[in-house]
């Protein structure tokens, strides 16, 4: 059984087979980047709508994944693979107290209603706080093995996964388990900035960091104002992506927190 569906297998360029050649996946092939982001609107929008500030972060993920495409990708023997499937994971915390990290997965979010997202997100990380994970029999199985053998069982799974592309049910991870990129809200941890790095096991290409909502003095129209502000941090895979598409990436994820109306299209 396949594990992932892909659209089809990109046409590289000289560059990108120079890219992908110069850098391997376990860490030294990841850029980072801070951007501000005004909120004010989408605050206003979100409280308009009865909805929350990280389910409107999630469809704009993904709206903006639709929209730029590039990055929906994933490196397999030396070729980059588009998925059909659109998907965020959102990390979670199980408990406050205990030291345990779990995730939801909202797939094609572009494509839904935004009440619908929010009450999707809401009842996944639910279910997360109850101990009903998806993710459960995976943590399970690497409760029984040795820490020194983790690595080793991660980087196993992953060749299985993403580059055979096979999906062998009587293993315990779930099928495409990290989908197209990750978010975690550093700011709910009351933390401002901060860069995620790509677990290379993953195969994910980018995550990203919500910091927690300031208020902060900002020029506009040449007057010094009051926003809520927000900073947002980018890991990315250089090998897919350049500057160049991860600027139009970044355009067209603040256009939603610009203009809010544009996420009900």
């Amino acid at each position: 059984m396949k594990h992932i569906k892909y659209k089809s297998k990109l046409k590289l360029s000289p560059w990108r087979k120079i890219s992908i050649g110069s850098w391997k996946p376990k860490g030294d092939s990841s850029i980072y980047a801070f951007e501000d982001f005004n909120v004010d609107k989408a605050l206003d929008f979100c409280k308009q709508q009865s909805i929350s500030f990280s389910s409107f972060v999630v469809k704009a993920l993904s709206s903006t994944i639709n929209q730029n495409d590039r990055i929906n990708s994933i490196i397999r023997f030396g070729n980059i693979y588009q998925r059909e499937k659109n998907t965020i994971f959102v990390h979670t915390l199980t408990n406050e107290i205990v030291d345990d990290l779990s995730g939801v997965l909202i797939e094609e979010a572009f494509n839904k209603q935004l009440n619908q997202v929010d009450i999707e997100l809401k009842e996944e990380i639910r279910q997360v706080k109850e101990g009903k994970e998806k993710h459960i029999k995976s943590k399970k199985s690497f409760k029984k093995i040795p820490a020194i053998l983790s690595r080793r069982a991660l980087n196993f799974l992953s060749f299985l996964m993403y580059s055979l592309n096979i999906h062998i049910k009587q293993l315990p991870s779930i099928k495409d388990p990290f989908g197209s990129i990750m978010l975690t809200n550093i700011g709910s941890l009351n933390l401002q900035r901060a860069f995620c790095p790509i677990a290379p096991y993953t195969r994910i290409p980018m995550v990203v960091s919500l910091g927690k909502i300031e208020l902060k003095p900002i020029i506009l129209k040449d007057k010094i104002v009051k926003s809520n502000m927000v900073t947002f941090g980018f890991t990315f895979d250089h090998r897919i992506m350049d500057g160049i598409h991860f600027s139009k990436f970044v355009q067209t994820f603040q256009d939603f927190f610009l203009n809010p109306k544009l996420i009900l299209k």
